[in-house]
């Protein structure tokens, strides 16, 4: 697979993790006018929780679970056609297929506290 498919695929796959986690904009009024003094490391906590329990993240959920399960059974697919087809000694993929999800749940963290980042920043500028 080529850097351009690669970079696409991470395009949609971003884009559907940002649509699926980002929550609607009503929920933005954390805090009371009355509080004049916001402290972030709060308002950060309250923005992950806000992100993870709403009706959309569910399906941020179910696709990262589908990405996971097919690079398994696309690494496993491949393993069993080469040791089946190739007529060399067998392989193993199982390391590879290991470092592509790590790879994904790594980068679907960090989607998501950029979001939860980007969130509080929102929160905090409203409130001041």
């Amino acid at each position: 697979m080529g850097y351009s498919e690669i970079l696409v695929m991470l395009l949609v796959y971003s884009g559907l993790i940002v649509f699926f986690l980002v929550p609607f904009q009503s929920g933005l009024n954390l805090m009371n006018q009355e509080q004049r003094q916001i402290n972030f490391i709060t308002v950060f906590k309250d923005s992950l929780i806000k992100i993870v329990f709403h009706k959309k993240s569910i399906f941020a959920l179910i696709l990262l679970i589908f990405t996971l399960f097919t690079i398994y059974l696309g690494y496993e697919g491949a393993e069993d056609h080469f040791n089946a087809h190739s007529g060399y000694p067998p392989i193993s993929t199982d390391l590879k297929a290991i470092y592509s999800m790590s790879a994904v749940l790594v980068y679907t963290v960090v989607l998501y506290l950029l979001i939860a980042f980007v969130r509080t920043l929102k929160i905090a500028k409203n409130t001041s």
